[in-house]
């Protein structure tokens, strides 16, 4: 709508390099680094009950919000006016119906709240959202209908999510459950996107760009059940109030995920280059998004799973 583009323009009438930095800065409290810190602080330092009901609820919520960009399919302000400048190039591919980050920051920081119910964590959660959202304009990434749509659903998920499952101590049931709609989901999101790009030539490029933001949310909520079934199989670790011991968990716990995301990424970039697709090569747009999926996967069994067997090795 033109009055959403003039607010956008508005705002960036008023940029310097002060505020381009600034707003910068605020948009990173809705990036994927601060989500695996939080919930991996919560998860390894503080509270491994909270931080696993906490983190399902977030991936749940971003795994909503990837879907509904591909049924949007609204393009950026960026794309649309060309007097809108995109500070963020880098970071701002896929579709902007809801805004990812703001949702991010709301389920996040509202979701922290939910659980620990203490008041200042309630401010914390406006004050950060509000920030992240005016950011996303400010970059010229997102509509302010995109930005009030992602708060709305971040904090209604996360309250509705957070007091259905802190009455739960067995979530077996729920787990599976979201293990069978998100393999369906995910081979649904394939076949629908090869059927629909599928013509005389096969559109790769788009292919690859309407897949890869779901593949990746569909295999971190697969990773996280995975990494949970993994934790309690064969670690079973326990929180301590070792603060020490507490921050080396979360600095090494933060060093080793970012590790495997990063080895990754260069690994399997290696197999196939998604900014070197060209027409009709539908394997590689598919392997593409499929390797996408799979490091993500691979990653949160890591995080969750897998690393917390160094907690009784070295002791901390």
């Amino acid at each position: 709508m033109n009055f959403e583009l003039e607010i956008i323009k508005w705002l960036q009438s008023y940029r310097t390099p002060f505020l381009d930095k600034l707003f910068e800065l605020f948009t990173i409290f809705g990036e994927e680094l601060v989500v695996i810190a939080i919930l991996g602080g919560i998860y390894w330092s503080i509270n491994k009950k909270v931080g696993e009901r906490l983190g399902i609820t977030v991936f749940i919520s971003l795994g909503l919000n990837s879907l509904l960009k591909a049924i949007f399919i609204r393009l950026r302000p960026f794309m649309v006016d060309s007097e809108i400048t995109n500070l963020r190039p880098e970071t701002s591919g896929g579709y902007s119906m809801p805004s990812g980050h703001t949702q991010s920051a709301s389920t996040v920081f509202f979701g922290v709240y939910q659980f620990f119910k203490k008041q200042y964590l309630l401010i914390i959660a406006i004050v950060i959202t509000s920030l992240v959202a005016i950011s996303r304009m400010y970059i010229g990434v997102h509509y302010l209908t995109d930005v009030l749509v992602g708060a709305f659903l971040g904090i209604i998920i996360t309250y509705y999510l957070a007091k259905y499952l802190s009455k739960k101590e067995d979530l077996t049931k729920i787990y599976n459950f979201i293990l069978i709609i998100s393999i369906v989901a995910l081979i649904g999101l394939f076949i629908y996107n090869l059927i629909n790009l599928s013509g005389t030539t096969f559109d790769s490029n788009t292919f690859y760009f309407n897949t890869e933001a779901l593949a990746k949310m569909i295999g971190t909520l697969i990773g996280f059940v995975l990494g949970v079934r993994v934790e309690k199989k064969y670690v079973n670790f326990s929180n301590h109030n070792h603060l020490l011991k507490n921050i080396l968990r979360f600095a090494l716990g933060i060093a080793v995920v970012m590790a495997v995301r990063i080895g990754l990424k260069e690994l399997f970039l290696v197999i196939v280059n998604p900014e070197n697709l060209v027409e009709d090569q539908m394997f590689l747009s598919l392997l593409a998004s499929f390797l996408d999926f799979l490091r993500y996967v691979i990653m949160v069994i890591v995080g969750i799973g897998i690393y917390p067997l160094l907690f009784k090795k070295v002791n901390i």
